[in-house]
């Protein structure tokens, strides 16, 4: 058996075919040791290298499959007793877990293409396995992409609810690029706190805008860490505001107008039933003809609509 030969193919640093046991299961078996097994291992727990060795376990490794075959490595990992405490085994930039990181690659473009089940049933895994590789290949990407946190020119935060029982997740925008930049499974404001902790001073003195809903916290921790920045708060939630001050005005001159028996007919436009009609965004027919009638009915009510709409044209594209 040219031993040598399949070492070339298999292509991993530092290790060599020792062995090539039949277990006629159809799959292919490598055992495998380091070809220089001087060298001090590197501590999986601190990334130090250690001189000493505590001990030996084997480990069974999936690669590649060849031929049509899984394939099988076992190797003896050393062991290491850590000055910071416990014992670890050896880190190897080519492992990931109980496989191969080229491996554990194709599992991450495999469900990318289709689902954990397929990709499973196709390398001869359990879907959970599929799914446990899969995420840890998607965070190591998602660390190496956010470390250190990218710091942004215009950015935006909102909260958004991912789960019953006000379960939120706050994200932060980079406005120029489009993409999340940094995300927490937490809401308010010690949590935009932590973001702008993790920039340098000079980035945050670079912030220009910051886009948010209006919320207490992230207008205080804006105004605390981003001082340069101009904030504006997000037109979805400005108009909110403006329907809810709408609203409050309709419901005073309602409450005034039941009190008076000759006002039915202002009773009647400023009634609950109608209240979606004056508070909409967009001009309809109706609209048109209850603002025209408020006119001549009620002007608290109708300066309300109009200072709505005027306002609301600073988010217009038109208007800058």
């Amino acid at each position: 058996m040219h031993y040598e030969t399949i070492t070339k193919l298999l292509n991993l640093p530092n290790v060599i075919v020792v062995n090539v046991p039949d277990c006629k299961d159809g799959n292919l078996h490598l055992c495998v040791a380091f070809s220089d097994d001087i060298a001090p291992p590197i501590c999986s727990g601190c990334g130090a290298v250690h001189t000493s060795i505590h001990s030996r376990s084997q480990v069974r490794i999936e690669d590649l499959p060849s031929h049509g075959c899984r394939v099988f490595l076992y190797l003896e990992k050393r062991k290491c007793r850590c000055p910071d405490g416990g014992i670890h085994t050896e880190y190897l930039p080519w492992l990931h877990g109980r496989f191969t990181k080229r491996f554990a690659e194709q599992v991450n473009r495999l469900t990318a293409i289709t689902t954990n089940t397929e990709a499973g049933w196709f390398l001869g895994l359990d879907d959970e396995v599929v799914y446990r590789i899969d995420r840890a290949i998607l965070q190591e990407k998602a660390d190496d992409l956010l470390q250190p946190t990218p710091a942004p020119k215009t950015m935006s935060v909102d909260e958004v609810a991912w789960k019953k029982g006000h379960s939120y997740v706050t994200n932060v925008v980079d406005i120029d690029k489009r993409i999340v930049i940094w995300n927490h499974d937490k809401h308010g404001k010690s949590v935009l706190d932590a973001f702008y902790e993790s920039l340098t001073e000079k980035e945050r003195a670079e912030i220009e805008v910051v886009a948010c809903d209006g919320a207490r916290g992230f207008l205080s921790s804006s105004r605390q860490y981003a001082e340069n920045a101009l904030i504006v708060l997000d037109h979805f939630h400005v108009k909110s505001y403006l329907s809810a001050a709408l609203d409050d005005v309709r419901k005073q001159e309602l409450t005034k107008a039941k009190r008076d028996k000759t006002q039915e007919e202002l009773t009647g436009l400023l009634h609950c039933k109608q209240r979606f009609i004056l508070l909409r965004n967009k001009p309809s027919k109706k609209k048109t003809q209850v603002l025209k009638r408020l006119e001549e009915l009620n002007e608290p009510v109708y300066k309300a609509m109009l200072l709505k709409e005027q306002f609301a044209t600073i988010y217009e594209p038109e208007s800058f």
